[in-house]
């Protein structure tokens, strides 16, 4: 699904890649959303083996709105898909600018896993003790990262994806700092959501439009290197989550989130300057 950013971006008019990225994007943090809230509510009717059945069955329709409803066009190449892939890691060694895309990208997904993982495993816990339904409540705070991604994308475009990115870390760092002291006040809980949220979604949109950008023609490739990094270690931020949680805490987990999203801050500043 990440990579349908990535189809809207080539295939936008020229000097809107970023519009079009953000628009996929906003789709995507819309899914996202309502998985939460949809997730849990579903849980709590039919348990959890019925609403994997259910996410089943939306994910074979998707397949069928790709086949039925994607570019059909092929591009030639007359290298085999093995080739392809071998081709694939040397791009991360020779291209720099995409190796900052990848770190930057790849900090600010472990903190948003992690945070959302700690969140969902505090809330459930004493002296919360919510449930499936109430914990995905929390996700409607990140209406606000749905609304602003439009205008991400023409922010992109006009003032370049480091500004954005740069703009979007502060923003979630803001978010993570609200959520640090803990999760007892619920509309401070729910804003720094909101903008956590808020700057996750725009920065990974500006991100794969930057990611695009190095290359047009080489632009599939180039968004998997990125998207497998990015994956990668926003799967290490969920497995962390839980033994974290249990060490340090709630506040313990949020610092080291907002210490991610820090060091994005960081290199994106210093890659402005060079």
């Amino acid at each position: 699904a990440a990579q349908a950013g990535n189809i809207a971006g080539r295939h936008a008019r020229p000097g809107r890649g970023g519009t079009g990225v953000a628009l996929v994007a906003a789709g995507m943090s819309a899914g996202i959303l309502l998985s939460r809230l949809a997730g849990g509510a579903l849980t709590d009717a039919l348990g959890w083996r019925r609403m994997l059945l259910v996410f089943a069955v939306l994910a074979l329709l998707g397949a069928l709105a790709a086949a039925t409803l994607l570019p059909r066009h092929r591009p030639h190449t007359d290298r085999g898909y093995r080739a392809t892939l071998t081709a694939l890691p040397p791009l991360l060694l020779r291209q720099p600018r995409l190796r900052r895309a990848v770190t930057t990208g790849a900090l600010w997904y472990f903190a948003f896993n992690l945070v959302w993982i700690a969140l969902t495993l505090d809330l459930a816990q004493p002296p919360h003790s919510l449930g499936p339904t109430a914990i995905g409540l929390y996700s409607l705070a990140g209406l606000l990262g749905f609304a602003a991604l439009p205008f991400t994308g023409r922010l992109t475009d006009r003032y370049g994806p480091r500004t954005v990115i740069g703009a979007s870390m502060a923003v979630a760092a803001a978010g993570t700092a609200l959520l640090a002291p803990g999760l007892d006040t619920p509309w401070c809980t729910a804003l720094g959501l909101a903008l956590f949220d808020a700057g996750c979604f725009a920065a990974q949109a500006a991100n794969q439009s930057r990611v695009i950008a190095l290359d047009p023609a080489r632009s599939g490739s180039l968004s998997s290197v990125y998207l497998v990094v990015y994956f990668t270690i926003g799967a290490v931020g969920t497995a962390v989550a839980a033994p974290l949680l249990d060490a340090v805490g709630w506040q313990g987990t949020a610092l080291t989130a907002l210490l991610a999203l820090l060091l994005a801050l960081l290199r994106t500043l210093r890659a402005g300057r060079r």
